[in-house]
């Protein structure tokens, strides 16, 4: 039974700062605590040799686990990729863009994920419609007043106007500019040029393996979320170079949860990322653990993110253990208010909290007594262990 745990949580390409993710937090862990029926809440922001980070304590019927939260954080770079001027998010974004596609990495997402292919897509197509509205709109001038040469550039005024007020209001509602950003980054990434990533990346190796030596946990738990997920795999690659026995110091679990690894893999130029991952899947005393759900269409899902292949008999031997599990399970019929959830709230559901009992639960692994291990590798998860109110079952032993 784990009384202690350090958590540490890589976040996707997201602008919010650290005291928005403590707010959600805290917001997430209430609706847990309601779900269970468990004591649990969370401390005010602290820093910790100058990261932030906030305990969590959780009680049931006879145990009790106090956990330090910690997300490794990367949203100012972040917010400074989605707030550049919009006429060099557009051209870069679009050469972006081009690179992907003349790389031949589309052709691969369609191959491993068509849901995936269709994500990349739809940030530009979105900008082609709304391209093609503001054409119409100047186009509406020209019909108007005649050909005439003032005409014309009245015409190319209007329509440039239109644009920016349709990349205001719809692009950031449509999330457009981030999606841009995001794609601007990947390529950036993957062709090695973002020093300042890299620098926080060794960052983040030094506070995870520090920790890890100093103990007094039971148990550590790295997660990545979305693109956060390639990050932490590049973060425990550089933990490893500096200390290989690590996962022999501290209980160490990997989850990808909502994972983007594929995305950099299958670009030629990820071949090194690549082979980074195959050393972390490769060393026995991590345990790693990769969460896919066919609701999330912004991940790779029955697509083995190491192997890269559809997971199958071949890939079971394979680290990281895929473990497919239902967002609807998590999210009952009615928990929106008879809204349909958008792609993106359904990919965030990874690291919320749930609104029925299910076999996969975020805050279970961040303030449950069960070992990650075993949580990863019971059929029902957290349900073969804990009953509504935090009782404890009797489990039978979970196979290795």
């Amino acid at each position: 039974m784990i009384t202690k745990r350090h958590v540490f949580h890589i976040a996707g390409y997201d602008p919010f700062d650290v005291g928005a993710v403590h707010r959600r937090f805290c917001r997430e862990l209430a609706t847990f605590s309601r779900l269970w029926g468990i004591a649990a809440s969370a401390g005010d922001i602290e820093h910790r040799d100058g990261h932030p980070c906030w305990s969590v304590t959780a009680r049931g019927q006879g145990w009790a686990v106090s956990s330090v939260y910690e997300p490794l954080d990367w949203h100012d770079l972040v917010r400074s990729g989605i707030g550049q001027p919009l006429p060099g998010l557009l051209r870069d974004g679009l050469a972006a863009g081009f690179d992907f596609v003349a790389s031949g990495t589309l052709g691969r997402y369609f191959k491993s994920s068509f849901n995936y292919a269709l994500f990349f897509l739809t940030p530009y197509l979105a900008l082609a419609l709304l391209t093609a509205i503001s054409i119409g709109a100047g186009g509406l001038v020209v019909l108007a007043l005649g050909r005439s040469l003032p005409s014309v550039a009245l015409a190319a005024a209007v329509a440039l106007a239109a644009f920016t007020l349709l990349m205001r209001s719809l692009g950031i509602r449509w999330r457009v500019q981030q999606c841009l950003a995001i794609w601007i980054f990947s390529r950036d990434y993957v062709h090695g040029k973002r020093p300042d990533l890299e620098e926080r990346i060794e960052a983040f190796a030094s506070r995870i393996g520090g920790r890890a030596r100093a103990g007094g946990v039971d148990e550590i738990v790295c997660v990545g979320h979305s693109i956060g997920a390639i990050l932490l795999i590049e973060v425990m690659a550089r933990v490893l170079d500096r200390d290989p026995d690590i996962g022999r110091r501290v209980k160490l679990a990997l989850l990808t949860v909502g994972s983007t690894l594929p995305k950099l893999y299958l670009h030629p130029a990820g071949a090194p990322m690549h082979a980074r991952a195959e050393r972390v899947a490769a060393q026995p005393a991590i345990d790693w653990t990769e969460y896919q759900s066919r609701g999330d269409t912004i991940s790779f899902y029955k697509f083995h993110p190491v192997a890269l292949r559809p997971i199958g008999a071949v890939t079971d031997a394979v680290k990281p253990r895929v473990r497919p599990v239902s967002i609807r399970a998590m999210l009952p019929r009615g928990s929106r208010g008879g809204r349909p959830m958008t792609h993106m709230r359904r990919h965030y559901q990874f690291v919320m909290a749930n609104r029925q009992l299910a076999n996969y639960d975020y805050f279970v692994f961040v303030c449950g007594p069960v070992p990650a291990a075993d949580l990863v590798r019971a059929p029902g998860g957290p349900l073969d262990f804990l009953a509504a109110g935090g009782v404890l079952r009797e489990a039978e032993p979970v196979p290795q």
